[in-house]
């Protein structure tokens, strides 16, 4: 009995400790931009209010690597998409303004393909944490 209560514990043990690195969803910061210049990176946290007409939902930030963009995110049945996205507009020299074109996106594993109004892929960011 001491060997399966020990056992038990062993496995629990070790699937918490698994679940706690794994990252699911949206959650979580995307793109190497995070705190560099002329990177793109977008930062997806959740918003409190919890709603039956999202799985998820919460607030972005980001910056194409010259220009600031905010908005909020939604996640309905797996498809993530942005509303009400405002940015800055500098004009700056060497950045692909790329990520102003975000309407949604697709997350595979650590890769988030962010799509425009149509639904077409306009690039990828790699899960940073």
């Amino acid at each position: 009995m001491k060997r399966l209560a020990a056992l038990t514990g062993s496995l629990l043990l070790a699937l918490t400790i698994s679940s706690c690195g794994a990252a699911t969803g949206p959650v979580g910061t995307w793109g190497e931009g995070y705190n560099t210049d002329k990177q793109p990176y977008l930062e997806l946290s959740l918003g409190s209010d919890k709603t039956a007409e999202y799985e998820q939902a919460g607030f972005l930030t980001g910056s194409d690597g010259c220009n600031r963009i905010t908005g909020q995110w939604f996640l309905v049945q797996g498809k993530l998409s942005f509303s009400q996205l405002s940015g800055t507009q500098m004009a700056c020299e060497g950045v692909d303004p790329w990520l102003m074109k975000a309407a949604g996106g697709e997350i595979d594993g650590d890769v988030l393909t962010v799509k425009d109004s149509a639904g077409l892929p306009v690039g990828t960011l790699d899960r940073r944490n």
